[in-house]
């Protein structure tokens, strides 16, 4: 905080929207928004921890729950590494989404029913 560490407690935030250089997370806090203030932000993705560095903006409002856009310059091992995992987890929800769908086609369902008629 201008130019001066300043060590607080963590705080977890719920992470809506997850980019390689920014997401979208909301929180109970009220943060200050200061372009001279830089957040240090801990994710973990895939039981893997990445750390990055940023500035926020309050996006919105509603009741007690405030949303923030927070723009990191993480360096290029861990912006490599988060794309990675975010794209592995893209992939394994993809499958489990079309595998899920899949059962409600109304074709496939007429093929799996198999009838046996004995006279």
């Amino acid at each position: 905080m201008y130019a001066r560490n300043i060590h607080t407690k963590y705080a977890l935030i719920d992470i809506l929207e997850l980019e390689k250089s920014q997401f979208t997370f909301e929180s109970s806090l009220i943060l200050p928004t200061d372009n001279e203030i830089i957040y240090g932000f801990e994710l973990i993705v895939a039981n893997r921890t990445f750390h990055c560095e940023g500035c926020i903006d309050l996006v919105s409002k509603n009741k007690d729950i405030y949303l923030y856009k927070a723009a990191v310059q993480p360096n290029d091992y861990v912006e490599f590494e988060l794309l990675y995992e975010i794209n592995q987890l893209a992939t394994l929800h993809n499958k489990e989404f079309a595998r899920i769908t899949k059962s409600y086609e109304p074709d496939r369902y007429y093929d799996d029913v198999v009838v046996n008629y004995i006279c």
